[in-house]
This record gives C-alpha cells, sequence and structure tokens, in this order.
C-alpha cells in the first residue's frame, strides 16, 4: 500500500464515519419527531423509563437503518473526500506526479466495496439475529401488544394454516387458535381448536388448552358422514411458527428481515402464489450490492475532474445524477408488476441493467 493509498483511504473513511453518524442521527431524529407521541403515551411512566425505552428501539434499528443507507453512505464518502482534494488542490498536486486519476479512484472503490462487504454481514447475519425487535412498534418496545394470527401457513406443516384471535409475544400466548390442516390438494382434511397456546422453548411445540382435533378424512366436506366427525383432545402441537417468526411477520417488511438461508427455506413450504416476493428479496440482496457500487461509480466521475469547476455545480450534478438513479431503484423495489406475467426477479434486476452501463460509461469518460 502506498503513501497516497493510506491517504486517500483514511480521508475516506473519516467521510463515511462523519456520513454515518449524519445521516442515521438525521433519520433518527426525523423519525422521533414524527413518533415522540407513541414513545410518551403511557403517562406513568418517569422520563428515564420513557428514555430508556427509545433508547431500545432506535439501538436496535441502528442496524435497520445502516443496511438502508449504507449505498448513500458510501457514495458521500467517496464524494467528500474528492470534493475535499479539489477544494485544497491536492487533486491538482497528485495529477502533476504523474498519477492517474484512475488510481486515485482504485483505493476508493476498493474501500466501496469492502463496505458493502460489512453491509452483507449486517443484512445477513446482525438484522435477521435482532428481527423481532425491529418488528416492533414504536409504542410497544416491551412487545406487549396483542394482535391477530391469520392463517398463517406453517412451515413444519407446509398446508396447515395457523389462526389465532390474539398473539401475547411477550407471553408467548395466542387465544382462540384454529390451525386448519390441509392435504397436499389443498383440501381440508382436519382442524385443530384450542382456547389457548402456550410455546415450549425447549420443545419446539404449541402447549394447548381445551384442544380438539377434528379429523374430516381424504374426501370432500360435502361426502363426509356426520359419524366421521370424530372429536379427538389433543395437548400440544408441534410447529414451525415460533413466537419469534409471528413477531417478525406483523411486520409490513418482515421478508427484508431474514437471511437468504431463512428465505429459501420458507420459500419451501408456501404456496406458488406466495413465492413472488421471496424471489424478489433474494435477488434483491444480490443486486443491492452491485446497485451501491454503481451509485459510487456514477457519483465520483463528477469530481475526478483535471478543471477546477465549483464545487456546488459539481455536487448538483452528482446529485441529480444519483438522485434518479436512487429513485429509479426504490420505484423497482416497490412496484409489483407479476400480475402481468413478468417474472418478480426482473424488477431487482432492471435498475442494474439500466445504470450498470451508464456507471462503466461515465468512468470511461474521466480525462486523465
Amino acid at each position: 500500500m502506498k503513501t497516497l493509498d493510506r491517504y486517500i483511504l483514511r480521508a475516506f473513511f473519516v467521510n463515511y464515519f462523519i456520513g454515518i453518524g449524519v445521516l442515521i442521527g438525521l433519520y433518527i431524529i426525523l423519525d422521533l419527531f414524527v413518533n415522540l407521541d407513541e414513545f410518551t403515551k403511557l403517562k406513568t411512566d418517569s422520563v428515564f423509563q420513557t428514555m430508556a425505552r427509545i433508547l431500545d428501539f432506535y439501538g436496535h434499528n441502528l442496524f435497520l437503518y445502516f443496511a438502508q443507507l449504507a449505498g448513500v453512505i458510501t457514495l458521500v464518502a467517496g464524494c467528500f473526500t474528492l470534493g475535499r482534494f479539489h477544494r485544497t488542490n491536492e487533486l491538482t498536486a497528485i495529477l502533476a506526479s504523474g498519477t492517474s486519476l484512475y488510481r486515485v479512484a482504485a483505493p476508493i472503490l476498493i474501500a466501496g466495496l469492502s463496505m458493502n462487504a460489512l453491509w452483507f454481514v449486517d443484512q445477513e447475519f446482525v438484522i435477521p439475529s435482532i428481527a423481532e425487535k425491529l418488528a416492533r412498534k414504536h409504542g410497544d418496545t416491551e412487545g406487549k401488544s396483542s394482535f391477530a394470527v391469520w392463517f398463517m401457513p406453517d412451515a413444519q406443516h407446509a398446508n396447515s394454516l395457523v389462526s389465532a384471535m390474539a398473539f401475547n409475544p411477550r407471553a408467548r400466548e395466542m387465544r382462540n387458535v384454529v390451525i386448519l390442516k390441509r392435504d397436499a390438494q389443498n383440501r381440508m382434511i382436519g382442524a385443530v381448536r384450542a382456547d389457548q397456546a402456550h410455546w415450549d422453548e425447549e420443545r419446539q411445540v404449541w402447549h394447548l388448552r381445551n384442544g380438539s382435533e377434528v379429523g374430516l378424512g381424504t374426501a370432500p366436506i360435502h361426502e363426509v358422514e356426520a359419524e366421521s366427525l370424530g372429536r379427538v383432545t389433543v395437548n400440544e402441537y408441534a410447529s414451525g411458527l415460533t413466537p419469534r417468526e409471528l413477531a417478525i411477520q406483523q411486520s409490513s417488511q418482515w421478508t427484508n428481515f431474514l437471511s437468504l438461508i431463512d428465505i429459501e427455506r420458507l420459500q419451501k413450504y408456501y404456496a406458488e402464489s406466495g413465492n413472488n416476493e421471496f424471489i424478489k428479496v433474494k435477488h434483491s440482496r444480490l443486486t443491492t450490492v452491485i446497485m451501491n457500487m454503481a451509485l459510487l461509480c456514477l457519483g465520483i466521475p463528477f469530481y475526478l475532474n483535471r478543471e477546477r469547476p465549483s464545487i456546488f455545480v459539481l455536487g448538483g450534478k452528482c446529485l441529480l445524477m444519483c438522485a434518479i438513479c436512487y429513485v429509479f431503484t426504490f420505484m423497482c423495489n416497490s412496484v409489483d408488476i407479476t400480475a402481468l406475467g413478468v417474472s418478480p426477479a426482473l424488477l431487482p434486476w432492471l435498475p442494474v441493467l439500466v445504470f450498470a452501463p451508464v456507471a462503466v460509461l461515465m468512468l470511461d469518460s474521466i480525462k486523465t
């Protein structure tokens, strides 16, 4: 590693950590400003208890915010590093020494790639390990609120559907439970009902209170005789739907909290109509790394310039180009066009197909 590499990398990482503090700090302040009432709605809590809930909530969500802003933070660090070199005439001195501008860009691109590796570790290992914390609402940091469970597929029993009038994550209990058992053709072959179900972590089963099962056999319901509807007492139900998974799935973005291994596992148990979201998320994990690097390659060419334009002009052009890329990527990840017969894997790759060639052309157009 040359002296120039160490100098550029030191400047990059200083700007990177400043960017983390500013962008994530701004994110938290805006979110707290909008949702402060949710944290303070319990009038019996002291100021310290309220602060503890706020710190607990945002302390875990820091990892989620980093995953959402990692590409932007890398771009900001790279542009600020080169922008400072422009302002202090250091880029002119580097060029006068006969060093290529590509040589200046190389440490920044390598550092950006390493930060993408950090993003991957955060997304695949850290976030799945605290997924139930990230799924909490602002006003329920302790997980006391109950919510209904409606026809959730059971990963251990592929065709079973679990419903409950109320599930309490903290108590790990469901009330008024109904489990519909189906055969390979999705015909109902039985039903389990219980007043209450309590999770046994050691045995990975739900203990049922007043539980009973009704078997319908394999014949269609209208052909089943009344005598065949025998009711059997059931005390427990082995399930792949753990309290952790139930708590995660209450969140609208729960698939983003899962690792690729978890998504691959769950994809086997969901109906064909439910696989589209899993396919889209799996491809998005791969394309996010590419688009984070493409975003960096779209931004730094504006600053790799032999001339001395205004830093504000360079920043404006860079902001416009990267904003178009970011908005286009966000729209592709948000819309759903599978009803048109289009593969769900196309949308995550569409920004790569559009902007990756543009990033390569912009790097190639650098005059050095």
